[in-house]
């Protein structure tokens, strides 16, 4: 599902197929974006940076970014966090295994948006603090 999917997105897009890398997932850019997808059998699951890491007010970031987390509320439904590495706040979803393409098209564009929003919220946050 996932594999057929995503042809069928990159060529909308006229974007390259991307390959399967060693940790089995999909990397692609849309836009200027970059997100990664896994196959989770079953599901997949969205994974892309949002940004590094602030160094200054990081504890009033994070209390900012886990009320956004509540209930999915001011992520439409995504994950705020943190890379293994804590260098960058990540944006993530998990998606069901039994996905149409169009809901599929409808969620890739959605998670982008809301990279893009949560980008701009944190410049903003780090600006006013």
């Amino acid at each position: 599902m996932l594999r057929d999917h995503l042809e069928k997105f990159c060529k909308e897009l006229s974007i390259q197929m991307p390959k399967l890398d060693k940790q089995a997932m999909y990397t692609f850019r849309v836009g200027e974006e970059s997100i990664a997808i896994r196959d989770l059998d079953p599901g997949a699951a969205l994974h892309a940076h949002i940004c590094e890491t602030p160094d200054k007010k990081k504890e009033d970031l994070f209390i900012y970014l886990m009320r956004a987390n509540l209930l999915g509320q001011g992520t439409g439904g995504t994950r705020i966090g943190l890379d293994p590495n804590e260098k960058f706040l990540t944006l993530s979803l998990g998606l069901p295994y039994e996905l149409n393409y169009q809901t599929f098209r409808e969620t890739i564009e959605d998670f982008v948006n809301y990279l893009i929003y949560w980008r701009d919220e944190i410049a903003k946050f780090e600006k006013v603090t």
